[in-house]
């Protein structure tokens, strides 16, 4: 089965609602710092106008579109850390969308000039690592994120592939942890000195944004930053989209042996992710099949989710069991750690998962929470809307809420059967519009 995250443009949604547009504010508002972590680049792809005006067209990101930007993929290699602490080098792709000169002629006459604000874009989860956005860009030479945000919109796309995917694809993926934000954090400061270094227009401003796991990682950054780079970065806005912040809530309403698991593979990563990073979690008290994690590099980018399912036993293919919404939480977890888990506030895992969730602070910057409401994988109730729900009751002032009915997402196919995987498109169509009204002065 194909990874669930890869966008469902939908021209209905993303065609009207996004304004064509690619000039920056007024001067530097981000004022972000010049990175020093740059290890190398590469362009991978330097697409005309035209050729994206096609992509656009043809790829239901707008059947109407008449202008679009130029497509410049680089490469990124960059200095980041491992969950051990450990300097490593990690990759990512940097989009850089360049204008016209019909273009540039049509800002001028506004009396305006152009200059180019950046998404650092967080992907959803994925298994295989030809699925980070620098294999992507290798195999299809364009990514569907970066041909909405910047070959349509105008924003400089930057796409970490995450530790555990692309250059780093030895080492192990922090999924679902707070650590997963430091790949990106390092991806921003190295594109920043790429884009400084190769007089690319950057104005500075930046935000934030990503699907699912790649929410979860948006919010991680963003509380991240201004915690503790508040004068590094001034983020102009975050868009978290359907993303698991309270880690420690989704798992207790996963961990229920009297309903089947919707998608077993995010759950066995998890408990694999970690285990390896914390001493106090062993996976042979977690898991049924513990021979099977330790002798298997299920989450090592060969294995795609029905391979995972079916190494856990939680498949039969032959019979039409693809291992979704077919079994139970204890044919993958042990009973003893389920009933400890539920009971028990100073599990290890437990304690661990509550560390790991942010919900629970005070965002200073603009935030918009993106979800929809009928999200059978991340519950609407148990992500936005918990956190905020708890972000205004902290006092947070700059933070509004997007809840997006079934009815404004594709139908089911059997190929796209969850709600969570058809409303990526609609959601980034929402983020992305939201970007653009804070960077041409609709939203103040």
């Amino acid at each position: 089965m194909k990874h669930l995250f890869e966008l469902l443009f939908i021209n209905i949604m993303v065609g009207i609602i996004i304004m064509f547009s690619g000039c920056g504010g007024l001067g530097n508002e981000g004022a972000n710092a010049v990175g020093s972590n740059l290890v190398s680049s590469e362009v991978m792809d330097d697409i005309n106008a035209s050729t994206v005006l096609g992509m656009v067209k043809a790829g239901g990101i707008d059947a109407n579109a008449t202008n679009t930007f130029a497509y410049k993929a680089v490469k990124i290699i960059y200095k980041t850390t491992n969950i051990k602490g450990e300097r490593i080098n990690a990759s990512g792709l940097l989009v850089i969308p360049t204008p016209t000169d019909e273009y540039r002629a049509y800002l001028t006459s506004l009396g305006k000039s152009f200059s180019l604000s950046a998404v650092c874009d967080n992907h959803g989860t994925i298994f295989l690592d030809s699925e980070a956005p620098t294999n992507v860009e290798k195999s299809k030479h364009y990514y569907p994120d970066a041909l909405l945000l910047s070959g349509y919109a105008g924003f400089v796309s930057i796409l970490p592939d995450y530790v555990g995917f692309g250059d780093s694809k030895d080492e192990v993926h922090p999924y679902i942890m707070k650590q997963s934000a430091q790949a990106s954090l390092d991806m921003i400061r190295a594109s920043i000195r790429y884009m400084t270094d190769n007089h690319a227009l950057f104005n500075g401003q930046l935000y934030l944004t990503g699907y699912s796991e790649g929410g979860y990682v948006t919010m991680a950054l963003a509380e991240d930053i201004e915690k503790n780079h508040s004068s590094e970065f001034q983020v102009m806005g975050v868009a978290p989209m359907a993303g698991p912040y309270d880690v420690e809530g989704l798992a207790t309403f996963d961990l229920n042996m009297n309903t089947p698991m919707v998608y077993p593979a995010f759950l066995a990563e998890i408990a694999s992710s970690y285990s390896k990073a914390y001493g106090d979690i062993n996976i042979s008290d977690l898991v049924v099949k513990p021979d099977v994690f330790n002798n298997v590099n299920l989450f090592g980018g060969d294995y795609d989710t029905v391979p995972i399912h079916v190494a856990l036993g939680l498949a039969d293919v032959a019979n039409g069991d693809y291992g979704f919404n077919t079994h139970y939480a204890n044919e993958l977890f042990k009973d003893s750690f389920i009933n400890d888990y539920q009971g028990n506030p100073n599990n290890s895992a437990r304690v661990r998962f509550a560390q790991n969730s942010v919900y629970n602070w005070t965002p200073k910057s603009r935030m918009n929470l993106i979800g929809c409401i009928d999200d059978e994988i991340i519950p609407f109730a148990l992500s936005a809307q918990k956190a905020y729900s708890t972000f205004s009751a902290n006092g947070a002032s700059k933070i509004t809420i997007s809840p997006i009915p079934s009815s404004y997402i594709p139908a089911a196919t059997s190929t796209a059967p969850f709600v969570h995987q058809r409303c990526g498109g609609v959601a980034y169509g929402l983020a992305t519009k939201w970007f653009s009204d804070i960077r041409n002065g609709v939203i103040k």
